[in-house]
């Protein structure tokens, strides 16, 4: 299992350094095909938040990737402030604000505004837990808010697969896989939690 772990966050971060030499692209934006398409409009405010997104994000990868790869570093609390603080300050913020003009109309606004808001609130959480002093819950937060931070890694692998395979068409491909890169994950991880503590409450009655 942390042999597999290992694996998937190199694989992550190799895909994550993909995406940050990809996102220069957006220094001379294309407004006639890819992300930017019909963007030429909302362009000179929608940048801002494209620019912050592009920074947030990858910082908070890579910072993330340390922190699961690394967890008993000298450098975690540090690597901690960089994680949060690029999530807080650039990353959600920005992406709340590109959800509205997302790819895909309202189903897809709706995913990423509610990947954009639990992003932050678990972020938040998590360090607000550490700074309190529950390792516990500041652990099973940070774990949710990276769930949504590794979604920019599964979105590019998922639309990889269904653009080499031509499952669907562009637009119906990038809806399913914006929800499929983290709802599902979230999901899987609550029902581990769930049975974990119902395991705990088993073994404490027993």
């Amino acid at each position: 299992m942390r042999l597999a772990k290992t694996l998937y966050l190199l694989l992550a971060a190799l895909v994550g350094v993909l995406i940050l030499v990809k996102s220069l692209d957006y220094l001379s934006p294309d407004f006639t095909r890819g992300f930017l398409l019909d963007k030429q409009n909302i362009f000179p405010f929608y940048r801002f938040a494209l620019y912050a997104h592009i920074i947030g994000t990858p910082l908070a990868l890579f910072s993330g990737i340390y922190q699961f790869l690394f967890t008993r570093s000298r450098v975690h609390p540090f690597m901690g402030k960089i994680y949060v603080s690029s999530i807080l300050l650039l990353a959600a913020p920005s992406g709340l604000v590109m959800s509205v003009y997302a790819i895909g109309g309202f189903i897809s606004t709706v995913n990423f505004l509610l990947m954009s808001v639990l992003w932050f609130g678990f972020t938040m959480l998590a360090y607000r837990h550490i700074k309190s002093g529950n390792l516990s819950q500041h652990r099973q937060f940070m774990t949710r808010s990276f769930i949504l931070t590794n979604s920019a890694i599964l979105i590019r692998l998922f639309s990889f697969i269904n653009n080499h395979y031509q499952l669907t068409d562009v637009t119906t491909g990038y809806i399913l896989i914006s929800w499929l890169s983290w709802l599902p994950v979230v999901l899987f991880y609550e029902c581990h939690l769930f049975r974990k503590r119902r395991s705990g409450n088993n073994s404490n009655a027993g």
